[in-house]
């Protein structure tokens, strides 16, 4: 009896499922780098090797500007934030009547 896997139902679910899977995958190498196909990825192997390192840098390029930005807002949100409890503190005493 022969069997054959690309036929079978369960194949297709394979197939549904390795879909979903790239899909989340693409999504989530879009929020670091955009313009970069997770199917280009599989050219790190191989003979394309070589001629892929100029994509690969400048994708690296777009990520450490994403982080360096990000950084920079979290540096600015946490200054904020300590401003504003200093505030705080300082209204609570005012309140409290220590001042």
């Amino acid at each position: 009896m022969a069997c054959d896997l690309r036929a079978s139902p369960m194949a297709e679910d394979d197939n549904d499922a390795t879909q979903v899977a790239k899909a989340h995958d693409q999504r989530q190498l879009d929020t670091c780098a955009e313009g970069v196909l997770i199917g280009s990825l599989s050219r790190l192997m191989g003979s394309e090797a070589t001629y892929y390192t100029a994509g690969l840098e400048d994708l690296y390029e777009k990520m450490l500007s994403k982080l360096d930005s990000l950084a920079r807002l979290v540096e600015k949100t946490s200054a904020k934030v300590h401003e504003q409890e200093s505030r705080n503190m300082k209204l609570r005493y005012k309140v409290a009547g220590y001042d």
